[in-house]
């Protein structure tokens, strides 16, 4: 994870003022695709065939270095692009322990601020979502010019793949198809005859994510038994979903409107590997280190009495040290408190493990924009390690993405289209709340309290 510097918005952004004419913004969130993904999915083009996701870097603006920030969990980085905002001003960590309450809490879809749909709603503006869950409570509540769509399984084109495919990345994309290029629609609950084109569509699938962490079989893809597989099944998958982007690109061409539109396509997290390999391998990469960690403590401070806390549930009276986590990153919280001084020296020290990645402590965290208060320190797990509560356990071929490592923190993101740079390649740090900013600027809005920046992609 990159620490932020200061940052500046681009030099012509003016708060309220449209960066594009006209502008109709067409936002899309593959869940879980990590650049990983995508470098092995060129390389592993053969016949000089392009990947429609290869074309449109071309087209528009790459990123050099592009990524989430922490806690990097689903819902949480959801709701920080829609907002434009850190978990600072979101206030959604997933996870954490409550000093005042002596209890661990476990947040869901809870967001202290407005998106950019709940501001394009307040402007009046034409609002559609094709399957992004965090906007179905807004765009259901009947207000004029919204639309929430899910996925037609009815159509021949998605019959046709069978029911175990039913409401993919595939069958959402022919969704986004027939809303942008003024097809009936079938939203769920009436069908529509023709959707005057949105000024703001937000598009979501979730299928890197599902299939990406393998534990159970997904849209048709079973569990993998070996890493190797693992990405086999991951590639696969995005070289459907290629397919898929580059028949509805085409179809938005012929009907006339692709012109009229500026696309921005990223992700809320990458995916780290964890476990074993293959049932062959005999590393100790299978079971959790959250035993080692809590020895490491006890040897480093015989006070710290460390104890892995679930949600909804208090840790004892004699535990010092609250352990807070999901597989992999463990968010540690001194209960009578600690110095920065200490913290410093604790990283330190816990960087010398084998078992661990990289350290961040309270004061790196709020740099970084996490909600103030919510840990004293969060520990990554190096790579291929785990810090889950089960010590007994054997994890093989599994991944997740809650974690530091470039796995998980860099990412997959293009914007290209109206208004936008061509063949132009962003080389400073950025972060995917970013686009949330980004995309409000160009439809001249301005999301209250977000803290990222309008990145210079406008020509």
């Amino acid at each position: 994870m990159i620490a932020k510097n200061i940052r500046n918005h681009a030099p012509y952004y003016v708060p309220g003022v449209p960066l594009i004419k006209n502008a109709h913004v067409v936002y899309m969130n593959w869940d879980g695709f990590a650049y990983y993904y995508f470098d092995e999915l060129v390389r592993r083009e053969v016949n000089n065939s392009m990947p429609t996701l290869q074309k449109i870097l071309s087209e528009g603006v790459s990123f050099a270095n592009l990524r989430t920030t922490l806690p990097s969990i689903t819902n949480p980085c959801q709701n920080m692009i829609l907002s434009g905002s850190t978990s600072a001003v979101t206030k959604n960590i997933y996870r954490y322990y409550n000093k005042e309450t002596d209890k661990v809490v476990q947040q869901r879809r809870e967001n202290a601020n407005k998106t950019i749909a709940h501001v394009a709603v307040e402007a009046g503006m034409r609002v559609a979502s094709v399957s992004h869950y965090l906007l179905e409570n807004l765009l259901t509540q009947g207000i004029p010019d919204t639309y929430y769509i899910k996925s037609d399984n009815t159509l021949p084109s998605v019959v046709a793949r069978g029911s175990e495919k039913f409401s993919d990345g595939f069958a959402r994309l022919e969704q986004l198809t027939r809303l942008l290029t003024g097809e009936k629609v079938n939203t769920g609950t009436q069908i529509i005859s023709r959707i005057p084109l949105p000024q703001l569509t937000v598009f979501y699938l979730e299928d890197p994510d599902s299939i990406g962490h393998n534990e159970i079989s997904h849209y048709g893809y079973p569990v993998a038994q070996t890493e190797e597989q693992r990405i086999d099944n991951v590639i696969a998958l995005l070289k459907d979903l290629d397919q898929k982007l580059g028949a509805f690109i085409e179809a938005c061409k012929a009907k006339g409107v692709y012109d009229q539109l500026t696309f921005f396509l990223t992700t809320d997290h990458g995916m780290t590997p964890f476990g074993l390999r293959s049932s062959d391998d005999d590393s100790d990469y299978g079971t959790s280190k959250v035993g080692e960690l809590k020895a490491f403590l006890k040897r480093y401070n015989s006070s710290y009495e460390f104890e892995f806390v679930d949600p909804d549930n208090q840790p004892k009276s004699g535990t010092t040290v609250v352990g807070v986590g999901a597989n992999l990153n463990l968010q540690l919280t001194w209960k009578k408190g600690i110095t920065d001084e200490e913290l410093a020296r604790l990283k330190t020290e816990l960087e010398k493990e084998y078992y661990v990645g990289k350290v961040m402590t309270r004061k790196e965290l709020e740099e970084i924009g996490y909600m103030s208060g919510a840990a004293d320190m969060i520990v990554t797990p190096a790579d291929r390690y785990c810090f889950s509560k089960q010590p007994l356990a054997i994890y093989m071929v599994r991944a997740q993405h809650d974690s530091l490592l470039d796995s998980a923190n860099l990412i997959y993101g293009a914007i290209w289209g109206k208004g936008i740079k061509k063949n132009y390649r962003y080389e400073e740090a950025a972060y995917n709340y970013d686009f949330g900013v980004t995309m409000a600027a160009a439809l001249g809005l301005v999301i209250p309290n977000a803290n990222g920046i309008v990145l210079d992609v406008f020509e």
